[in-house]
């Protein structure tokens, strides 16, 4: 579970541990991780990763072989909001936003294939969920970077789903709407916060459902993603926007 220390990650990991998974929380914050891997129903492990290092993802893969020898459910929630406009936008900042969003799925799935690629005994379905958004599929303005790399995670997420089936391998991915608790208004390094809280307001009185989305609407999504219950469910992306589809503001 990468970005498993915060907001909608640490939402999942504890839903998971009570379903009876045994957790491995992997985030950029250290002690995030090892706060939420200690708190979880079932004893999980924490582990300090980069995902937009293939080192670190090639290393921590091997480790999880090593040491258990299989991988049943795979989740890329690992993810940043950089906001500016376009005319704005620095490299860093778009350059940033795809290495963690899109190429981490990749390093992600890539160093973790031969585990899930293994044909389990008993024949049970291996799941792949990946943190796609609802600014992936209809766009979002001050957010081009944002935007295009959860594009191309959708794109990951398809193409997967099509090249894996054989294997009974389920890649699907879940599109939040705006969901607080997770960092989006929080200040980067430079003083500036992710995403604009007046934005965020009025993006929020328009959904029909009439609130905000909290992290236990996505992890009740991914428990059942990750569950036999979706067996048969593969290469779809999940909407969880309270019926916001279309982001006019």
């Amino acid at each position: 579970m990468t970005g498993g220390g915060s907001g909608i990650g640490r939402a999942i990991c504890r839903r998971l541990a009570l379903e009876g998974a045994i957790v491995i929380v992997a985030d950029l914050d250290a002690d995030a991780a090892d706060s939420v891997a200690s708190g979880l129903a079932k004893p999980g492990l924490a582990v300090r990763l980069d995902v937009s290092s293939a080192e670190q993802v090639t290393a921590f893969a091997a480790r999880i072989a090593d040491h258990h020898g299989a991988l049943d459910i795979l989740v890329n929630n690992a993810g940043i909001v950089r906001d500016a406009p376009l005319h704005k936008m620095t490299d860093g900042d778009w350059v940033l936003a795809h290495n963690v969003i899109s190429t981490g799925a990749f390093l992600m799935c890539r160093a973790f294939a031969p585990l899930l690629r293994l044909v389990p005994e008993d024949g049970h379905h291996r799941k792949v969920i990946n943190m796609a958004s609802v600014s992936g599929i209809y766009g979002r303005e001050l957010s081009a970077n944002y935007s295009a790399a959860k594009a191309g995670l959708i794109g990951l997420t398809k193409a997967l789903a099509r090249e894996w089936a054989p294997r009974q391998i389920n890649v699907n991915a879940i599109a939040p709407g705006f969901i607080g608790g997770t960092g989006l208004t929080t200040p980067v390094d430079d003083g500036r916060t992710a995403m604009r809280e007046d934005f965020l307001d009025r993006v929020v009185a328009q959904i029909p459902l009439g609130r905000g989305g909290v992290p236990e609407d996505i992890s009740g999504v991914a428990a059942f993603l990750a569950s036999t219950d979706s067996d048969y469910i593969t290469g779809q992306v999940i909407e969880a926007h309270g019926g916001l589809e279309i982001l006019r503001v």
